[in-house]
């Protein structure tokens, strides 16, 4: 059973952008297989990443897709992916949902800011060593699926302070 009112899919491939920055979001997706990623760059180029969407996560930029305004950020696949989606009318249309539907919605929403908020506070108080135990226990699928060059850009380091960091954690 589907979550989404009508199982609407599609197939991304690695590498393929379902949002850039500045395009107002039509939807919100939810991962069936694959991964993809949020992030958005700085003035120098530089890729940060924000988010990632694994399977049976929900990723959007809430407040384009909500207030429809221009996206802050970018989502792009990394792996080949398939991805359900609803869109702003669906999701502002709840009657054609079921009670079920709209709470499961609603939870994978909740736990994204859930993990978002203790992301920007991770990366406001903690040690790049505690930043990287608590990327271990949210995507723990991930760890071994990800180039080390993404893991390091979502907790804020260079790939080679990650793997220095991940030896001294083995060590332990």
């Amino acid at each position: 059973m589907s979550i989404l009112p009508t199982e609407k899919k599609i197939k991304v491939n690695k590498g393929d952008i379902l949002l850039k920055q500045g395009q107002i979001t039509k939807h919100g997706y939810l991962v069936k297989t694959g991964c993809l990623k949020s992030y958005t760059l700085d003035n120098n180029g530089k890729e940060h990443i924000l988010q990632f969407a694994p399977e049976n996560w929900m990723i959007s930029d809430l407040d384009s897709f909500t207030n429809q305004i221009p996206s802050v950020i970018f989502i792009e696949a990394i792996e080949d992916s398939e991805v359900a989606f609803i869109s702003k009318s669906e999701f502002n249309d709840i009657s054609q949902l079921e009670k079920p539907e709209l709470i499961e919605i609603a939870t994978k929403f909740r736990n994204n800011l859930i993990a978002t908020n203790k992301r920007v506070i991770g990366l406001l108080s903690a040690t790049a060593e505690q930043r990287y135990i608590d990327f271990t226990l949210l995507y723990p699928t991930l760890v071994q699926r990800l180039p080390l060059k993404l893991i390091a850009s979502y907790i804020g380091v260079t790939p080679e302070y990650l793997s220095e960091t991940r030896r001294k954690l083995a060590k332990k």
